[in-house]
């Protein structure tokens, strides 16, 4: 060969691998193991560079040998390591989060150039909010993964952890020696539909297939109805959004500069958009705001992506970090999609001695259609399992997840599954749910609820019970619930059996036969607690204040006609049997009698336009309204016949709201107003609830003593305001301890007819005295205000109640003090 030849060949061999030097790599969270998008990828020496992509990989061929690879992402600790002399290398890292100040910027003349821009973005945020479509559907995917982190080691070192950790520790650690160990505890993935449709404004995820694996989590059913997207959105062309039921608010709100500082960092291609990168700054660090980085499109104004955190400044309890990266795509009218979404929420130890808590939620969307909106009947139930949802192959979720498992991600599944396993965990984990819910399952039955349990009570003496119920997996058509309990000084058995057969589920339709023989107390009735097994068993504890035998059957037919509207009727005989002095003068006769009977038909129409309700095993539960009030309108009739022996009827009205007040916190409203038609005894009548605990509560007067006031016609509104940290975020010296202010407003106004006074002896037949009741003056009403702290130590509420009417009625208290328990974010 000669040496023309051999220069040739070198030559060659030299320009294949100066084009085929490659290095690539994925950059993570060190403490978490999320991926990191959008961080800064630079070759030391050189001006190669790129940002990484949404899952945090990066891939880039250099020209030129260099000796290192830099990565830098604001938020994080910038990391260098060590290039090699092989051709095509992947050099992964693992960035620490860093404690970082927000930088106070100085413009020497003119506006901020980051202004402008927002105010562009804000103006044309119609033009790009999905809402503003008139209807659209999407194929979405998306998994949410929950780990137990902040191992210290004194709480690994307990004996029970330590049984769990012995396990694991075959298992390989989810980071490696860079970042920290977690336990994983929760890893669901769900393919679903999602359908949206506008005037009115309705939503609904159909669950296609879903894949649930949890410590303690018994009913896939359940659980696949929240892990899918509906509960995973986050729209930042809403001026607010709702995370974890606190409003955050938007860098691109109509109020933006009031809340945020911005910095025009630099002019980047991102894909194939030239974008304008903003670092935004909460004004107060106080305030529920985000920082971080916004790209914006030069284009046209519209967001291309988001990087923003909650930093824990925020007045927040126990939350460390709230992250939010957002990937958005233009449908082909304008209006943005979220491409990809990832969310981390990083909850702190509420003790040095326990844990944290990691939660991860990523959706992915696909296949946007801009479709004719469908009918609103569609949009009966929010949540809608298909009927095989459950049943999916691993060929299925191959090929139906956008981006395939991580290593990290496969080995989460292989510890939760092992941790299931584990008999100290089963232990612990059905404890919890027997606590919380009050049942404990056992094959196709579930025991308790544990209040029935035991009690004590100056009636009953000391009080032990038993009770049960069935549950899906016994029938998905049948229902059946009983408990029986006895006093061992009143020597009463009380009881309550019931039958529910379940006719549709589609539109909630349910038949039900009830019986039941319990001690009550007039005002405070059982029925109306119904739901709240805590509240119920207090109220049945100490002294019973006016108690009675209530004996009842009832068939009560319910029906979800469509979305949000529900009917419910039924008809009730009861029999009361009062345990204190009690008489009324019977209509007719002028008797005096102690015990009467009812036979009553109910019927009741609500409506919460935006309420979310999920079907829980054999049972409805609402998840609540965001922002449309809910309605009650109820009617019953008594009857002088099938058993009843006073005729009456009973109107009544109810008005529940949450209003956003944006800057000035969050407020809730409930208006009551009913009348009672007839001549009746005063336990049928509307006895307002008072409250002369210690214990603040929202569902009384909390200056108003035990009935204190009965009305046959009344209208009362409670009205609670929280401030969260508008006002005390702003008071240099307290707004470190992130106190917050809240206040109180509640308002009766009601009386009583003449006759449901005259039926009222002043004593009894052997001249014991009558306890009676109050009497609201229909020109005066009944007013309390209150205010108060919360989050005292980040559990405490102290309220502060002032009587401003009806101080001159006996034992009236015109000023009391409230405290409570609370655990808020």
């Amino acid at each position: 060969m000669n040496r023309v030849s051999l220069f040739f060949l070198l030559f060659l061999i030299s320009q294949f691998s100066y084009g085929q030097f490659r290095i690539k790599g994925k950059v993570t969270d060190a403490e978490t193991g999320d991926p990191i998008p959008f961080a800064a990828v630079l070759i030391k020496g050189t001006g190669t560079g790129m940002n990484t992509d949404f899952e945090g990989f990066y891939d880039l061929e250099i020209k030129e040998a260099a000796d290192s690879i830099q990565v830098s992402y604001l938020g994080y600790i910038t990391q260098v390591k060590p290039i090699s002399n092989s051709p095509e290398q992947t050099i992964n890292f693992q960035l620490r989060p860093s404690d970082f100040e927000l930088e106070a910027f100085v413009f020497e003349a003119g506006e901020n150039p980051a202004f402008e821009i927002i105010r562009q973005a804000v103006e044309r945020r119609k033009d790009f909010d999905k809402r503003s479509l008139e209807a659209y559907e999407t194929k979405n995917y998306t998994k949410i993964e929950i780990d137990i982190d902040h191992l210290s080691e004194e709480f690994r070192q307990r004996k029970t952890v330590q049984k769990v950790t012995s396990v694991l520790d075959s298992i390989r650690q989810l980071t490696n020696d860079e970042g920290e160990k977690i336990l994983p505890v929760f890893f669901s993935e769900t393919v679903s539909r999602f359908y949206f449709r506008n005037n009115p404004l309705l939503r609904k995820e159909i669950v296609e297939k879903s894949k649930v694996t949890g410590v303690g989590i018994t009913d896939g059913s359940t659980t696949s109805q929240i892990t899918g997207s509906a509960f995973q959105e986050y729209n930042f062309y809403r001026n607010w959004l709702t995370i974890l039921e606190k409003e955050f608010v938007s860098p691109i709100a109509d109020g933006w500069k009031t809340f945020y500082d911005y910095d025009l960092m630099d002019s980047v291609l991102v894909g194939q958009d030239t974008c304008y990168q903003l670092q935004v700054y909460p004004r107060r660090e106080q305030d529920l705001a985000f920082s971080g980085t916004i790209w914006i499109k030069k284009e046209d104004y519209s967001l291309k992506q988001v990087d923003l955190t909650v930093p824990n400044s925020a007045n927040l309890n126990f939350i460390e970090r709230i992250k939010i990266q957002q990937e958005l795509e233009p449908t082909e009218k304008g209006p943005l999609i979220p491409k990809r979404t990832r969310v981390q929420i990083k909850i702190g130890q509420v003790t040095p001695n326990t844990a944290g808590l990691l939660a991860k939620f990523y959706t992915a969307t696909d296949s946007v259609k801009l479709s004719e909106p469908k009918a609103t009947k569609f949009f009966n139930n929010a949540v809608e399992l298909k009927p095989d949802f459950g049943e999916a192959s691993e060929e299925f979720w191959a090929a139906n997840r956008m981006d395939p498992l991580s290593s990290e991600e496969l080995a989460v599944l292989q510890m939760v599954d092992t941790l299931k396993k584990i008999p100290v965990i089963r232990f612990y984990s059905e404890g919890l749910k027997f606590f919380a819910t009050g049942f404990l399952p056992v094959g196709k039955i579930d025991l308790g609820p544990w209040t029935e349990f035991g009690n004590y009570n100056n009636v009953e003496g000391l009080r032990g019970g038993f009770g049960l119920r069935t549950n899906y997996k016994f029938s998905k058509k049948w229902a059946f619930q009983g408990y029986l309990a006895y006093g061992f000084k009143d020597q009463r058995f009380k009881y309550s059996v019931s039958a529910k057969n379940i006719l549709d589920r589609k539109h909630w339709t349910t038949l039900e036969l009830k019986s039941t023989r319990e001690i009550d107390q007039v005002g405070l009735e059982m029925e109306s607690l119904e739901g709240n097994s805590i509240f119920l068993a207090a109220s049945r504890f100490g002294t019973l204040r006016r108690p009675f035998i209530s004996t009842s059957q009832q068939l009560n037919f319910d029906r979800e006609f469509f979305k949000g509207f529900l009917f419910r009727t039924g008809i009730r005989r009861a029999q009361f049997d009062p345990l204190f002095d009690f008489y009324f003068i019977e209509k007719g006769t002028g008797e005096l009698k102690s015990d009467f009977q009812t036979t009553e038909w109910r019927a009741s129409l609500r409506y919460g336009r935006d309420e979310i309700i999920l079907i829980n095993d054999n049972e409805r539960s609402s998840l609540g309204p965001s922002k449309w009030p809910i309605l009650e309108l109820n009617y019953a009739r008594g009857f002088d016949w099938l058993g009843g022996e006073i005729d009456y009827q009973k109107l009544s009205f109810y008005l529940y709201q949450r209003l956003n007040m944006g800057l000035f916190g969050v407020s809730r409203y409930e208006l009551d107003a009913g009348k009672v038609f007839g001549e009746v005894p005063y336990p049928i009548l509307k006895n307002h609830l008072g409250n002369e605990t210690l214990f603040y509560t929202t569902a009384a007067f909390n200056t108003m003593n035990f009935n204190e006031f009965a009305s046959d016609q009344f209208i009362s509104l409670r009205y609670r305001h929280f401030f969260e940290g508008f006002l005390l975020n702003r008071i240099p010296l307290m707004r470190r301890l992130k106190w917050r202010a809240v206040a109180n407003a509640n308002f009766l106004m009601g009386s009583v007819s003449d006759q449901n006074i005259n039926n009222i002896p002043a004593f009894g037949p052997d001249g014991t005295a009558l306890e009676s009741f109050g009497r609201l003056d229909p020109t005066r009403p009944y007013i309390e205000l209150g205010y108060g702290i919360e989050n005292i130590f980040k559990f405490f509420r102290v309220d502060f109640f002032h009587r401003m009417t009806y101080l001159d009625m006996p034992e009236a208290r015109p000023f009391v003090v409230k405290v409570s328990a609370q655990i808020i974010l």
